[in-house]
């Protein structure tokens, strides 16, 4: 404690008080300390610490008004300055508690703990900084060997008089000083910081807000401080300007069931889609599209509904979707690989009027009362005259007028409860971004589909397709699982263009490495999306595809497939570059405030994609989706929960998420979903969910009873959750980790997690498998596991496995064995055992391939596998290292 207005300690308080109460601001100034304290991006120090200064001109009646409202407040300049640095500080970081070296004389700063609080008026928080000086004046001033000792500060001000240059600084600090002459008006603000950490640029902006702030206080200090804004009228015009894509012609924005139809009156004969064996013309697929109308039109279906779709690979897959559209009904997708359960939830939350099936998979809907369209039955197909592959010229086509805000189509994301939530896209929403689509990929593409329909990044490839006149290539149910028969999908139909996950274009580009990269030369732009693009595949793209076009999107379910896209450059850098035509793309703080460029803040998007919202679930869609402030006309933004920042070229660098949101091999997985899936299993009483060291599969920490069996959790765990969101492994624990505020430790289980993979890799290196094949299967489990004990009889998927780790183990077994099965004989062959009978046949997967020969050839194979995997390892990426679901979310 100390004397009110001299900061000096009160003799009438005991030692041993002032000592405790000294430790304890020395808490609080560690508890709030922060290693990047002006939250800007930046690398280490530069070579030999080397610094750099800017200064801003400070006009005379700023000065003026700092000491008159230093004198009419009852505090000092240096108080004004702390508490506008304090403001200026917390915009940029999204702190509420910071702390500040009051420096002077060029000695090391007054560690100084600062509040700022949006609903605070700026005279109130001139008097809590004046406050703050005098706390730690009276903690500061006590004898040096106490042990509230105070840690160095790494952001410092000073409010001099008479002084002619900044004083000196070292090391990573950043000092600002205001500097004033006794002599004459002049004055300055300067900063001297280290030039490893930060920009020239960054710091001039940070001054000139700074600036702003002082300004404001000054001028009117009985204002709240959450409505000052550091940003000038032309500096919030800059940044609206960057989030402004193109314009898109709303006489353009037709529905694209109406463009498809066109396309076929045009030119019916052309080929439209392939799938395997089967071509279908565009004059086939209206006629197709066509029947299916008709008989959900004859089951009830009108404007309005919605309508299931579980449908596998095919031709027969984009015929049910078109048919249901032109229904005046939304499309509601669904994977028929998700379980039983999941499919029924979520046809029961849509509230679907029919359901078009194709293949057998009408039997996964035994217990649904329900109308059901086969799309691939016989009569659907050809119908009465129209022909196998037909122009359709005969066929009536029952269409039902769509407006643009009639749904389109309803796909489901992971819900933070465990339930689904369904995103309702409309047909101008649509429209506009599939317009966008051909605007940014003009010409009329060969586009090879990967993704499931029930992902929402089919809809770019199905309908930008289809509605620029190109030609949809759809991987079968097969070919889609192995990266090698991708490679010959893309040379057998000199594909163009394809949209995936990073990681599954990591698998193809290592297959057309393998198998000669002149079987991709067609391809004239890679789209990536889903998860975060890797730098060293950009470079592996650049070097064995240098001429055809890299592209990274983004964007959420909720603002129709994409939001932002960058075409990559071979130098980099790796972002999710600029606005598609339509958007408009912001960064905002807690408050909704425009935030500058360097400085960290939530992605809001809005735009002509921005959808209708989440379908049954009003308090969600308010939640999430809010009035654009920036726009105007009623228009919508979505607030998406990504952390993004502007850098200086004028791009957006992803950061990743403000939630428990992870993306997982391109799905979007809630953690507390799966975390209370958990809960629920029989003899859980507590569950931690994290992701593992390559952020592809989630281990999960549980408080569980002793007789908890971990197979029979996976088991109840897939009848409700997607197959990504299962946790690959379960440890068991007596207790969670927790924080000093007594919350659950996830980075210290993170930690846990990622030290015993390390443990695992070191054992299987050390370890070398024994010359049986079921011992070197089982090896080869281990190792792309990174578990210690295999089951021999146990399915692969059933111990952590997925799908896309298939092509690792595809190498692991080649490195371990010789023998290089292939990934559809490992999706067929899932145990140890029926593995290692591959193994013994010298099975090598594709039709026609070569068997692996004697002992010496396969000696030589595994040796080459090894080198593969080491090399792949060293590069960062390739299938050794990368792993992924097949598709987006």
């Amino acid at each position: 404690m100390s004397s009110p207005s001299s900061g000096i300690p009160d003799p009438s308080v005991r030692a041993t008080d002032r000592k405790e109460a000294a430790r304890k601001w020395s808490e609080e100034i560690r508890a709030a300390l922060s290693e990047r304290p002006l939250g800007l991006g930046g690398g280490g120090p530069a070579p030999g610490g080397r610094r750099a200064t800017v200064r801003l001109t400070v006009n005379a009646s700023l000065r003026t008004a700092i000491g008159r409202t230093a004198r009419e407040h009852g505090v000092t300049p240096l108080t004004v300055g702390l508490a506008a640095l304090a403001v200026t500080v917390t915009r940029y970081t999204a702190r509420l508690r910071l702390v500040v070296g009051s420096a002077s004389n060029g000695e090391a700063g007054m560690p100084v703990l600062l509040t700022v609080r949006d609903d605070q008026s700026g005279a109130g928080l001139l008097s809590a900084t004046h406050g703050s000086l005098e706390h730690s004046l009276s903690h500061h001033t006590a004898p040096a060997d106490r042990p509230g000792d105070a840690p160095a500060v790494l952001l410092e001000f000073s409010h001099d008089t008479d002084a002619t240059a900044p004083a000196s600084s070292s090391g990573n600090v950043v000092r600002i000083a205001f500097r004033a002459s006794a002599g004459d008006d002049a004055a300055e603000l300067v900063a001297t910081f280290p030039a490893g950490h930060y920009t020239r640029t960054q710091l001039r902006r940070f001054l000139g807000h700074l600036r702003t702030a002082l300004a404001a206080l000054t001028g009117t200090p009985e204002a709240p401080v959450g409505g000052l804004s550091l940003l000038d009228d032309a500096q919030t015009g800059e940044l609206l300007a960057l989030g402004l894509g193109s314009a898109l012609p709303s006489e353009d924005q037709v529905p694209v069931h109406t463009l498809v139809a066109e396309a076929a009156a045009k030119d019916p004969g052309r080929l439209a889609v392939a799938c395997g064996e089967e071509q279908v013309s565009r004059g086939g697929l209206d006629a197709w599209a066509a029947r299916i109308t008709s008989r959900l039109i004859a089951a009830g279906v009108g404007r309005g509904d919605r309508v299931g779709i579980l449908a596998e690979r095919s031709a027969a897959a984009v015929a049910a979707v078109l048919g249901t559209v032109r229904a005046g009904a939304a499309y509601v997708p669904i994977d028929p690989a998700g379980p039983d359960e999941r499919i029924a939830s979520i046809f029961a939350d849509a509230r679907v009027a029919a359901v078009v099936v194709t293949g057998r998979v009408d039997q996964r809907l035994a217990g649904l009362s329900l109308p059901i369209v086969q799309a691939d039955e016989p009569a659907v197909r050809t119908g009465g005259t129209d022909g196998a592959a037909g122009t359709g010229t005969g066929a009536v086509r029952p269409t039902v007028t769509a407006g643009p805000e009639d749904a389109a189509y309803l796909v489901y994301t992971s819900g933070s409860t465990g339930t689904p939530k369904g995103v309702l896209v409309e047909h101008g929403q649509l429209a506009a971004s599939t317009l966008a689509r051909r605007q940014v990929y003009p010409g009329e593409p060969v586009f090879l589909l990967l993704s499931p329909l029930a992902f929402d990044s089919s809809a770019a490839g199905l309908w930008g397709t289809l509605t620029a006149g190109g030609r949809l290539i759809i991987a079968g149910q097969d070919e889609f699982r192995d990266p090698e028969r991708l490679v010959r999908l893309v040379e057998r139909h000199e594909v163009t263009h394809l949209l995936c996950v990073p990681s599954l274009y990591a698998m193809i580009l290592a297959a057309g490495e393998r198998d000669g990269l002149h079987r991709l030369r067609s391809l004239t732009t890679v789209i990536v999306a889903g998860e975060v693009l890797p730098e060293a595949l950009l470079l592996r793209h650049t070097a064995a595809l240098g001429d055809t076009a890299l592209v990274n999107e983004y964007g959420p379910t909720e603002t129709t497939i994409w939001a932002s896209y960058r075409r990559c450059a071979a130098s980099g850098p790796v972002d999710i570059g600029g606005p598609v035509p339509g958007a408009r793309l912001y960064v905002l703080d807690d408050a909704r405030r425009l935030v500058p460029p360097g400085v960290t803040g939530e992605l809001c998007i809005g735009g002509a994609g921005v959808s209708r919202g989440y379908f049954g679930r009003p308090d969600a869609t308010r939640r999430a989706f809010l009035q654009d402030p920036f726009a105007g006309d009623g228009a919508r933004m979505y607030l998406t929960g990504d952390l993004v920042r502007w850098t200086e070229a004028g791009t957006l660098e992803f950061l990743g998420r403000r939630d428990s949101q992870v993306k997982i091999r391109g799905h979007r997985v809630e953690l507390g979903a799966v975390e209370a899936a958990l809960r629920a299993c029989p003899g859980i009483r507590e569950a931690v969910v994290v992701l593992d060291t390559e952020r592809t599969r989630l281990i999960g920490f549980v408080l569980a009873d002793h007789d908890m069996d971990s197979l029979l959790t996976r088991e109840r765990l897939a009848r409700r959750l997607p197959e990504v969101a299962i946790p690959a492994r379960l440890r068991v624990m007596d207790t969670f980790p927790v924080t000093a505020n007594g919350k659950v430790d996830r980075a210290a289980l993170a930690e846990r997690a990622k030290a015993q993979d390390q443990m695992a890799r070191r054992s299987e290196r050390n370890s070398p498998a024994s010359g049986t094949s079921v011992a070197q299967v089982a090896a080869a489990w281990a190792e792309v596991l990174q578990i210690s004990e295999v089951p021999t009889s146990v399915n692969f998927f059933e111990v952590g496995g997925h799908s896309l780790m298939i092509f690792r183990l595809q190498e692991a077994l080649e490195g371990h064995t010789g023998v290089r099965p292939s990934p559809l004989d490992l999706y067929r062959c899932t145990t140890v055992e029926t593995q290692a009978e591959l193994v013994r046949a010298g099975s090598t997967g594709p039709p026609g391939a070569a068997p692996a020969g004697d002992g010496a050839d396969r000696a030589r194979r595994a040796r080459a596998a090894r080198a593969r995997r080491a090399r792949s390892r060293r590069q960062g990426g390739g299938p050794a290292h990368t792993t992924g679901s097949v598709e987006p979310d």
